[in-house]
């Protein structure tokens, strides 16, 4: 037997995301949300539908992360030293 459909409202869907209404509709409108659908004039969407987007939106924010790697800081001593010339230079002294 097939699992049935859970539909949820735009009131539902601002909530389960922490966003506003007007944001539900504006990311349907972009395309950012699957496609709602309509029944007898009520706005739905497939629960299934929502939370594969959030969760293929999360896996790609990891890849950004993963990607962006950031350069080891340089070791203590560079930075003292680069500092101390910088302060002789100011100086005059060097």
């Amino acid at each position: 037997m097939a699992q049935p459909v859970k539909l949820l409202s735009v009131k539902e869907v601002a909530v389960m995301m922490h966003v506003s209404v007007a944001t539900v509709w504006r990311y349907a409108k972009r395309g950012t949300l699957p496609e709602p659908i309509r029944i007898d004039g009520h706005t739905w969407w497939i629960e299934a539908e929502v939370l594969a987007e959030i969760e293929k939106k999360m896996a790609n924010r990891q890849k950004h992360v993963n990607a962006s790697v950031l350069p080891a800081p340089a070791p203590a001593s560079e930075t003292k030293n680069k500092r101390f010339r910088v302060q002789l230079e100011r100086s005059g002294l060097r």
